[in-house]
């Protein structure tokens, strides 16, 4: 290349100076002899720069699909004359990167994944990992450990010497889902606030229109919810159990202790109304020709507790452990008002 470039320089200082030397009464044997040199250096440099690049170093393939249940491929490049091997994502997960040399010595980490020479890239993220390494001068292996997002995960491979580069775009599909073994609360340690909040509905009515009292039976507790929800200290392990629809037994208070009662509710990351299940009755004497308009007031008590929850892949057997906190509000009491409004005769 040096010679490339000195050959480059002698051509555009011969032509500036030629062309300074040269007007309309210059003869056509000295345009002839200019015209000839120049061709000649041309030559010369164009000959040079092809010899940089007679090695193409393209990868047996551009495009490649992988199994997120763990799968690993292997790129052959045609020759060995390039250097940098970088990885990059529009993803913003949480991840670390680590860059190892051909000796497994660490060194960058989270600096960027860009491999200089042989040696590997170790991606790790709490749903994603994988190792990308070159084993050969001509050779790139990646191995996946598992895709555990509900989405592929692609990325860019770039290969590059001074000259040029190539590209190979990888795309992980999603391995399967995993199933629940267990889940454990911690039923000797939580946080309970009794009747911490209060909740008022009103609309509820009864109008007797006859000239006799009449009875009118209402259900206090079937217009509230028991509101309820995980959360996750890795918001993404939602994803690990799909959608399927899993359900999780949940603790509720009895007498002052937190119990397990058979209760059960689905285990998603969004805020649940569930049905309370209490069938209480009321039943109110409304005044011959009477209207009665009640005002409900309903008590919840406040409950947070721990929870860890095992599940394992189907597949590799694989087993992950998720942590978390599961809130709850449970209405518990009510009070009632009303307010009466006669009918005129």
């Amino acid at each position: 290349m040096r010679v490339c470039m000195l050959f480059l320089k002698i051509y555009v200082t011969f032509v500036r100076r030629e062309q300074k030397r040269m007007n309309k009464r210059e003869n056509n044997m000295k345009r002839f002899l200019y015209l000839t040199v120049c061709l000649l250096i041309l030559g010369e440099f164009y000959g040079c720069n092809g010899d940089v690049f007679v090695d193409d170093f393209r990868p047996s393939d551009s495009e490649l699909a992988l199994d997120g249940n763990g799968d690993v491929a292997t790129i052959q490049f045609a020759a060995a004359n390039w250097d940098w091997l970088a990885m990059y994502t529009a993803s913003s997960l949480p991840v670390q990167y680590k860059v190892y040399d051909a000796d497994n010595r660490l060194v960058t980490n989270d600096q960027g994944p860009s491999l200089n020479g042989l040696g590997k890239i170790v991606y790790t993220g709490e749903m994603i990992d994988f190792t990308i390494e070159r084993v050969h001068p001509e050779e790139v292996k990646i191995t996946v450990g598992e895709n555990a997002l509900s989405a592929p995960f692609q990325f860019l491979l770039t290969a590059s010497n001074e000259y040029e580069w190539q590209e190979i775009h990888v795309e992980i599909s999603p391995g399967d889902r995993y199933v629940m073994d267990s889940i454990i609360y911690s039923l000797n340690a939580y946080s309970y606030d009794p009747e911490n909040k209060i909740e008022k509905k009103e609309g509820v009515s009864f109008h007797n229109l006859t000239d006799v009292s009449s009875t009118y039976t209402f259900f206090p507790f079937e217009s509230f919810y028991h509101f309820m929800r995980f959360k996750s200290d890795v918001p993404e392990a939602f994803q690990l159990l799909g959608e399927a629809g899993l359900t999780v037994e949940i603790p509720s208070m009895k007498d002052g202790y937190l119990v397990m009662n058979g209760k059960r509710a689905p285990f998603i990351s969004e805020q649940q109304m569930l049905p309370c299940p209490s069938t209480e009755q009321n039943k109110d004497i409304i005044p011959p020709r009477t209207s009665r308009y009640y005002t409900l007031s309903m008590m919840y008590d406040w409950l947070e507790t721990r929870y860890t929850l095992y599940v394992s892949h189907s597949k590799t057997k694989k087993q992950r452990i998720v942590t978390g906190t599961l809130h709850s509000e449970m209405p518990v009491k009510y009070y009632i008002t009303h307010k009466d409004i006669p009918f005129n005769n």
